[in-house]
């Protein structure tokens, strides 16, 4: 269910505003796209300029501008076949039986889960999907089968062999008109030269529900043999389980015709290639309406955008002229100060400047006192290395007067000594 919803875009349509939040909430994480209104006209202009894009439509009955049926009313008449559910809490005889009439897909209740609400999309979408793709690939055969027409003999059979179809080429080639054909044997263009073993083997190898291919030579109304090669299969009913007929493709041998259908293929093969481009092509346009898309909506975001910054930018504007006129009326202020300021300071200019002539005067007078004090250092070095001097001379005197004194000391004692 994933896969699938995850590939599915839906229009939303709620008018709750409570209810609406809440489901796309869900459904934006789950979904490829969700295109989301709370209005019937809004929503019908949506889906008329994205309709290739949408897959289902999920919508409430009352919803404003239009309601749900009128809107499913409009829808229908763009496309039969897009899945349109009604979501309805309420039961209204007349609008319900209206929306059958006009092909409703299904009716929801509110009150429906969400898991299973999305179940039920996927179903929706999983058979519109698969529409879409036998669709698409209905038109590949036919577009295949008439290339194939254009280039092979081709007829079918009814079980017994008789011919039920004969397409141009056959007609062409066999020298019969349609009616000559239609309901005959198929042995009618056989040639006698062809064993009877071979169509055996044929018939064989097809009622056994096979495909048989091999090379087979024909005869032409008018009795001219031509080669070809053969390729026949069983065709089935709608089980692909009975066999209801033969269908048989057959291409020319001979050189003339193989040219032609070289040449055949060859522009059939041209044309596909030119189909593929061409499809290529478109599907680069899309993508480039939905990037253009993608930038208009981005684009009226960014107006939007700019709108609001001229609005912030008129708005700062006169802010700033308020801001502007405080400003002037600061700076005249300012003004009338810096001229009170100014006075000032050149009277203190003025001070600092006779302050500064006095500390001149101090240090120049700090200067001859410094040098003054260096002489008088100067001096008193000298001095007391003049007194050292003299202590020293002192001392050495005093040494002598000790001397001399013990020698005195020492005669006086000898002359005592003597006197005894």
């Amino acid at each position: 269910m994933n896969n699938i919803l995850e590939s599915v875009t839906i229009l939303y349509v709620e008018a709750n505003e409570g209810l609406r939040k809440k489901l796309i909430t869900i459904l934006e994480k789950v979904l490829k796209k969700v295109y989301v209104s709370n209005d019937g006209l809004e929503a019908l202009s949506m889906y008329k300029q994205d309709k290739d894009s949408i897959d289902l439509i999920l919508t409430s009955i009352n919803i404003p501008g239009i309601n749900g049926v009128d809107l499913l009313k409009e829808v229908r008449k763009i496309d039969k076949t897009i899945p349109f559910m009604i979501n309805t809490r309420h039961t209204q005889t007349e609008l319900l039986l209206e929306a059958i009439e006009c092909d409703v897909t299904e009716y929801i209740s509110k009150s429906l889960g969400t898991k299973e609400l999305l179940f039920k999309i996927a179903n929706r979408c999983h058979d519109r999907f698969s529409y879409r793709k036998m669709a698409a690939q209905d038109e590949e055969m036919t577009r295949y089968l008439d290339a194939l027409n254009q280039v092979a003999i081709v007829s079918k059979t009814d079980l017994k062999g008789n011919i039920t179809y004969v397409n141009k080429i056959f007609c062409e080639v066999a020298q019969y008109k349609e009616e000559e054909l239609l309901g005959k044997p198929h042995n009618i263009v056989r040639h006698p030269d062809m064993p009877k073993a071979s169509f055996k083997e044929l018939w064989d190898t097809i009622q056994a529900g096979k495909r048989w291919q091999g090379k087979v030579k024909n005869k032409a109304k008018d009795g001219s043999p031509y080669f070809i090669n053969a390729t026949i299969f069983p065709q089935y009913d709608e089980t692909g389980k009975n066999i209801i007929g033969y269908i048989g493709i057959r291409f020319l041998t001979t050189d003339d015709e193989n040219e032609k259908r070289e040449f055949k293929k060859k522009v059939i093969v041209n044309l596909q290639d030119s189909r593929k481009k061409q499809l290529e092509l478109t599907n680069k346009n899309n993508k480039l309406e939905l990037d253009l898309k993608d930038s208009y909506e981005r684009i009226n975001d960014l107006e939007k955008y700019i709108l609001s910054l001229q609005s912030s930018l008129e708005d700062c504007q006169a802010k700033n002229i308020s801001k502007e006129r405080q400003l002037h009326h600061y700076e005249k202020q300012m003004h009338n100060i810096d001229e009170s300021y100014l006075e000032k300071m050149k009277t203190k200019r003025n001070e600092v400047k006779g302050r500064l002539d006095n500390i001149h005067d101090l240090k120049l007078d700090k200067d001859i006192l410094i040098k003054k004090n260096n002489e008088l250092n100067e001096k008193i070095e000298e001095l007391k290395t003049s007194i050292l001097n003299s202590k020293l001379k002192d001392e050495s005197q005093r040494k002598r007067i000790r001397d001399l004194t013990d020698i005195v000391q020492d005669l006086e004692k000898k002359i005592r000594d003597l006197e005894n």
